[in-house]
């Protein structure tokens, strides 16, 4: 065999080895053994894969300086390192004997013996030092088992042998002995990168649910001391000129601070604007008579549209906190949302007449700062925030990908049949 044919001939072999990795980390007994976790009975699937793969190796029919050559060592390292020292013995006496059957006589014994080193050895080693077997470090290890085996194998040939036919086919031995080591590391190197990479995936996945989730909650905790104090203050003002007013007041307060503190991570859209809308109502008694205007646009077919909890809040908010709030005359926040190229489109927008009101309504952005951040993080480049300042007042957009039972087609030509709260 010419060595580009036997180069050809080991990158197929590594590639079946490369699958048979893929394998493992999807079998879940398997599975569990690259993890280090599960039962017991998962080590008898680590006997099986390294059985099967010893049964492979001793037949593949490799031809190095005259000399046939086999990986069956492969099939028997990979299964101690999965199951620990007794099953690399079991493998390896197995392996060993289906080899066995098919030298001479004189060889058998040494190869059943190199065998069971070899499955023994490794499994001691993963039990007790699994960094040894781990990452490229496997490789040395592998060269280091695959070493003594060779000296098993040749202390009896040489000694009970025919030392002729053992001596000069040294480089096809060092051959087998790097072809295994090359075959077991590519083995572990495969199923630790999928794992590593499925880890990693979980990880992201849990830390953004994690950041989002503290957004949210930041989002809770800013509007509790931030507007319930003001809300008190209204309600204390209201009851003596308008009781029947002053319950309104007080259930739409119940049903703001119901939504806040229970709701899950994401709502229908109909809720967050009834959200939004008891919020306002609350600002409109703060603020006076006839200084706030609310009115919402959101048709019928929308309604029922997924979307992340608390997403209307922030944007009312700053509606009122940097636009009405800072002119004396009357305010108008409106409420409406589209389907536009098969995503939802919302938009808030305020409008006030009179004059500035110096320092009112001051603050630094940061509930849209954390909106857009969410929003990000939910859906990627898919979703986008966009605040548009005029001399009126400011429209917020909220663009992102529409979710939910009812179809987006049947509503995109749907007239305005909104409410005015």
């Amino acid at each position: 065999m010419t060595p580009a044919t036997l180069v050809i001939e080991l990158a197929e072999k590594m590639g079946l080895l490369a699958a048979s990795a893929l394998v493992a980390v999807l079998f879940p007994p398997l599975r569990n053994r690259l993890l280090g976790v599960g039962r017991r009975v998962d080590k008898l699937a680590a006997v099986g894969l390294g059985l099967g793969l010893s049964m492979w190796g001793a037949m593949l029919g490799l031809h190095v300086a005259g000399q046939d050559i086999n990986v069956r060592a492969i099939g028997i390292l990979i299964a101690a390192i999965l199951g620990g020292w007794k099953a690399g013995a079991l493998t390896g006496l197995a392996g060993g004997l289906f080899y066995a059957l098919q030298v001479d006589a004189p060889t058998a014994p040494w190869v059943l013996v190199a065998s069971l080193v070899d499955g023994a050895l490794t499994g001691l080693v993963a039990e007790r030092r699994p960094l040894w077997v781990q990452g490229p470090r496997v490789g040395l290890t592998a060269v280091a088992v695959q070493a003594l085996h060779l000296a098993v194998v040749g202390v009896g040939v040489l000694a009970l042998g025919d030392p002729a036919l053992y001596v000069p086919a040294w480089p096809a031995h060092l051959v087998k002995l790097l072809v295994n080591a090359a075959g077991v590391t590519i083995f572990v190197l495969v199923t630790r990168l999928v794992i590593t990479r499925e880890e990693h995936a979980v990880a992201l996945v849990a830390a953004r649910a994690a950041a989002d989730q503290a957004s949210l909650e930041a989002l809770r905790r800013r509007l509790e001391p931030h507007f319930l104090f003001n809300a008190l203050t209204a309600l204390r003002a209201t009851i003596r000129r308008d009781p029947d007013a002053a319950r309104e007041l007080v259930t739409d307060l119940a049903d703001l601070y119901r939504y806040l503190l229970s709701h899950p991570d994401d709502a229908t859209l109909s809720a967050e604007v009834a959200h939004a809308s008891a919020y306002l109502a609350i600002e409109r008694v703060r603020l006076g008579e006839g200084r706030l205007v609310v009115e919402s646009d959101v048709p019928r077919g929308l309604e029922s549209m997924r979307v992340p909890a608390l997403l209307l809040q922030p944007l009312v908010e700053n509606a009122i906190r940097h636009g009405v709030s800072r002119r004396s005359g009357t305010g108008k926040v409106r409420i409406e949302a589209r389907a536009q190229g098969g995503d939802l489109v919302i938009r808030v927008a305020d409008a006030g007449d009179g004059e500035p009101v110096p320092g009112a309504g001051a603050g630094s952005g940061i509930a849209l700062a954390t909106l857009r951040e969410r929003l990000a993080r939910l859906f990627g480049a898919r979703a986008s925030l966009t605040l548009t300042v005029h001399d009126a007042g400011a429209e917020a957009t909220v663009r992102l990908p529409a979710t939910g039972s009812e179809p987006l087609l049947a509503v995109l030509e749907e007239a305005d049949d909104g409410a005015r709260i």
